[in-house]
């Protein structure tokens, strides 16, 4: 097990002994599986203003609709395909797999290959589309190469228009249901654009076929690379009715190019076959990458602890000179923030519109909603837009870049790079090293024993979480929240162990914590917590 330094320093010598074992840790855990984690621990005091949290947490499931599969059933129709085998087809689309987070494009091909529907569906968009399938006529030479081509358009078009970190979660899979050879090097007049380096094997058409279907295979898969997707595989099925060598010699292709293998079937076993097709979301492990503990009543700022009891980003004292309400985030009711409008430029005491998003809507689930995104530049889909593995929310009320890495940046010049400050809730903008010392956040993980099922878990504890006395505040149509409530978020950024920069998945909770000074808090002692504790988002 590879666990975590723990050590405490104060004012010179104890900063450059911090540094030094900062760099002995960073070399000594460099093999661990859990090696890009990110540790700050005991460098301060607590106090009776302070809060803690403590507990196991897991690595989430990777199911559902968090981690999307989406499926494109490419079947031959038309000419020379028997009725039954059709009638069979139609069945099985009318019996999909049930998995969570399963969507489904379908597409007929014959010489040409048309999409039956126009974007992902869920199952009973899918028997809805079989209909058409049943109904599909066409005449001519095959054409494997069409489907392929028309399927590459779906999945990159869907790729271009979803959610980058979603995109990052999804395995996309192009099942190729064939019953016979493509003939496209045969007749290239119904398919042009056959690469130049095959259509030069002519006249040997299964040389030419091969290459073709291998490479347009390929540049599916290639997909992945170009747009982050999860996983992309091409998976032919071929339903054999004959005994076809050139039909068998290009699903073999079709696998190559697309990362599988053929499956091979009858027409009597279809649906059997059909059924035990590989539907799993994206098997890829996930560590956990950073914990951020936030309270988001609070504002560190030039070696100063100031109240926001709204949580907008100015503090109550900056409110009161500009003559916004610092109990409510949306003086105005425009659906912007107080604190972006300010930051922004804009005028936090007349509305706003802005047009082409919804303040009703969080699409990523950081807390900013989505026309606030749109002010700020940030991704609306992406709760950590320049993927430094810190949520967007946290930079914006830090007064940093949520669209720029921190993970070099040192704004202050102390020694102390923007991302460690963010995570440490102190102020990247002002050399504080003696409130660093005092009022740093502090993080202890260790690695715990694993689920189950393998997935990694940790023992984590987030402490000295400075309270604050903030003012009474509305909270319509639910109870007032009353004075010295402190909304206290608990970010972990979970990623690929081999991808430093890997969008990943954020998992939140929220703990409201009251505080009365000197010393009354309400949970007392540590808070603890448990993988359940927190949602998942983008």
């Amino acid at each position: 097990m590879c666990s975590h330094f723990e050590d405490r320093y104060n004012g010179g010598e104890g900063m450059m002994r911090f540094r030094l074992l900062a760099v002995m840790f960073i070399a000594a855990t460099a093999a661990c599986s859990n090696a890009d984690l990110y540790t700050i621990s005991g460098h301060g005091p607590g106090g009776p203003d302070r809060t803690s949290f403590a507990g196991t947490v897991c690595t989430p499931l990777a199911s559902g609709d968090v981690f999307p599969v989406k499926i494109i059933y490419a079947i031959q129709g038309g000419q020379n395909v028997p009725r039954d085998f059709v009638s069979v087809v139609v069945d099985s689309l009318n019996q999909p797999p049930t998995l969570p987070g399963l969507k489904f494009e379908l597409i007929a091909f014959h010489t040409v290959a048309t999409g039956l529907q126009g974007s992902f569906v869920d199952a009973s968009g899918l028997q809805a589309a079989a209909i058409r399938y049943n109904a599909y006529q066409e005449s001519g030479p095959v054409s494997l190469r069409s489907a392929l081509r028309l399927a590459k358009t779906f999945l990159s078009g869907d790729m271009v228009t979803t959610c980058k970190a979603t995109v990052a979660r999804t395995r996309y899979v192009v099942f190729l249901i064939m019953l016979s050879e493509d003939l496209s090097c045969s007749y290239p007049v119904y398919n042009p654009g056959i690469d130049p380096r095959c259509n030069a094997l002519l006249p040997d058409q299964q040389a030419c076929s091969v290459c073709e279907l291998q490479k347009v295979s390929g540049d599916i898969k290639a997909l992945s690379d170009i747009y982050g997707a999860g996983q992309v595989d091409v998976q032919p099925v071929y339903v054999v009715t004959t005994s076809n060598p050139l039909a068998s010699a290009q699903a073999a292709a079709i696998a190559l190019g697309g990362g599988t293998s053929v499956v091979a079937t009858t027409p009597n076993n279809f649906q059997s076959t059909f059924q035990a097709l590989n539907y799993t979301s994206l098997q890829r492990a996930l560590v956990l990458k950073r914990v951020i503990a936030f309270n988001r009543s609070a504002i560190s700022r030039g070696g100063q602890l100031l109240v926001d009891t709204d949580g907008d980003g100015l503090p109550d004292q900056d409110e009161i000179a500009l003559g916004t309400d610092p109990t409510n985030p949306d003086t105005d009711g425009d659906g912007i923030s107080d604190g972006v409008e300010v930051r922004m430029g804009m005028d936090p005491l007349h509305p706003d519109v802005v047009n082409g998003c919804s303040p009703f809507i969080d699409s990523d689930g950081d807390r900013l909603n989505d026309c606030e995104e749109r002010v700020l530049g940030t991704d609306p889909c992406q709760s950590d837009t320049d993927a430094d593995g810190v949520n967007d929310l946290v930079e914006f009320l830090s007064n940093t870049n949520p669209v720029v890495p921190e993970g070099l940046s040192d704004s202050d010049r102390d020694g102390h790079i923007n991302l460690d400050e963010l995570v440490a809730h102190t102020d990247a903008n002002s050399a504080d090293l003696s409130y660093y010392t005092e009022r740093g956040y502090q993080y202890t993980i260790q690695d715990a024993t694993p689920t189950a099922d393998g997935r990694p878990c940790y023992d984590i504890r987030a402490d000295n979480i400075s309270l604050v006395s903030t003012l009474a505040r509305k909270n319509q149509p639910l109870p007032d929240i009353p004075k010295g409530t402190n909304d206290i978020y608990l970010y972990l950024q979970f990623g690929r162990p081999d991808d430093p920069r890997s969008l990943g998945i954020s998992s939140l909770r929220v703990q409201q914590v009251q505080f009365t000074p000197p010393n009354t808090k309400k949970p007392a002692g540590t808070i603890p917590i448990a993988s359940d504790d927190f949602i998942l988002g983008n």
